[in-house]
């Protein structure tokens, strides 16, 4: 009869580690189904980031390059302002000796 208690004992052991490792099972799935979503999320929001990033560097991107622009046309208009006060003085003097050869 002691067998027989010792089988049924071992028995019913088996079927609480059973349980148990059944337990663990449903526990691990809903952790690894937890990190999913979370890594997910995160994922999403990296995803959400670099495109407000992307947007970002181009606005600061595009202002930037106004602002070259802006400066090379007034260093440009600076330039010519320039070259016509050299020139007019001179277009003067160059007219007068045109005039001064062709009229006798």
């Amino acid at each position: 009869m002691q067998g027989l208690g010792l089988v049924k004992s071992l028995a019913e052991r088996e079927r609480e580690l059973a349980e148990k490792l059944e337990e663990a099972k449903k526990n691990a799935e809903a952790k690894l189904a937890e990190a999913k979503a979370e890594a997910e999320r995160i994922l999403r929001e990296a995803e959400e980031e670099v495109a407000r990033l992307s947007r970002q560097y181009e606005e600061e991107l595009r202002a930037e390059i106004e602002r070259i622009e802006e400066e090379a046309r007034k260093k440009a208009e600076a330039e010519a302002e320039k070259i016509v006060a050299e020139a007019e003085p001179k277009l003067d003097k160059a007219v007068s000796l045109v005039v001064e050869e062709v009229l006798p």
